[in-house]
């Protein structure tokens, strides 16, 4: 079929076929790896100039968030122009495309009704992180040139930012409401004769096969600035809680701001990131249940190789390919940055 009448093709932030073409990598290029390296100069020179007549203790961790920053902003160049891999983002439509998801009502309504309320989180989002940015103690003592500059660039870097984290959730939702939709084929399976059953089986086995490769190819194209999402949450919010538990209450104020929206943007991400997880195994329990009515060794022959391959439980998105984000990373890595906060905190306000 025509990859221009897929729901999965109509999610983005432009058409289809703009989004094959090398407008978006030389987008994000241009915004996230081009902006994002000016800004970087900026904060090194600013680090360079840094003035010496601060106490010892507060000077090093100023110099510390400086050079997180830099190191945060100059990755990210780095990833967007060589980490992004758009040919598996175009192979990711491909295959999911063959689903034919647009035929299946439940499954359009679950994929408009998600998109909805991620075009809605994103929007506020973008427009919180700008008025705290905007009315933040740091620009505030800016002016002229500098101050136009400066927010230019910023929201320059904000936009981009949060047009890739908008394409990543889109795959996200497209991956879950497939698993789900072969969930649910797995869940009405007939038991009748055997050439029916060998037929939709093989069908549900083409499909599920159709959205795994689909998940591999998203999880490829994704996987780096995934990684650089989690490291930065945690290398800001440990400056960030340090921050706040200083003696400056309006800095505190505006970095606790900071902190909160980034916890709800990386739960929101995360939930849509482990969902694709978890609905890849969640037909388990049909499929075996379906292996009771089987007679004959084709039949069984079939659901066993479909069973097996749930049975490895390796689908979704990874940290730079190393491990799977699911609930326990996250628990890990919240309790990481909370206590690496706490002894940076006590070390310099004891």
């Amino acid at each position: 079929m025509d990859r221009n009448e897929s729901i999965v093709a109509k999610g983005f932030l432009v058409k289809y076929n703009l989004m094959l073409s090398p407008f978006p990598r030389w987008f994000i290029i241009f915004t996230l790896g081009f902006c994002g390296f000016i800004k970087s100069i900026r904060r090194i020179l600013a680090l360079l100039s840094f003035s010496s007549s601060m106490e010892p203790r507060s000077q090093v961790f100023d110099i510390i968030r400086y050079g997180i920053y830099v190191a945060i902003l100059l990755s990210r160049c780095v990833i967007v122009t060589f980490g992004l891999d758009w040919k598996a983002f175009a192979a990711y439509i491909e295959q999911l495309s063959r689903l034919e998801l647009e035929k299946d009502v439940e499954s359009v309504k679950q994929i408009k009704r998600e998109r909805k309320l991620k075009n809605w989180f994103c929007f506020v989002s973008l427009l919180s992180y700008m008025m705290i940015m905007l009315t933040s103690p740091v620009n505030r003592r800016r002016s002229g040139i500098d101050l136009i500059c400066e927010t230019f660039v910023d929201l320059i870097l904000l936009i981009a930012h949060f047009s890739l984290v908008h394409l990543i959730i889109d795959l996200c939702i497209c991956l879950n409401v497939a698993f789900q939709y072969v969930n649910h084929h797995l869940a009405n399976f007939q038991i009748n004769s055997a050439d029916p059953m060998l037929s939709e089986l093989r069908s549900n086995r083409l499909f599920y096969s159709c959205t795994i490769r689909a998940s591999q190819e998203a999880e490829k194209f994704a996987r780096h600035f995934i990684a650089w999402f989690y490291c930065q949450f945690i290398l800001f919010n440990i400056v960030n809680i340090v921050d706040i538990l200083g003696p400056n209450v309006e800095t505190g104020v505006t970095y606790g701001l900071f902190m909160v929206l980034d916890i709800i943007n990386l739960a929101y991400l995360t939930v849509k990131l482990v969902a694709v997880n978890k609905a890849s195994t969640q037909g388990m329990e049909d499929l075996y249940e379906i292996s009771y009515g089987l007679k004959s060794y084709s039949l069984q022959n079939e659901n066993n190789l479909f069973l097996n391959r749930m049975l490895w439980q390796n689908v979704g998105f990874t940290f730079s390919d190393l491990f799977l984000i699911n609930p326990n990373f996250i628990t890990s890595l919240l309790s990481f940055v909370l206590t690496i906060a706490l002894m940076i905190a006590n070390f310099l306000y004891k």
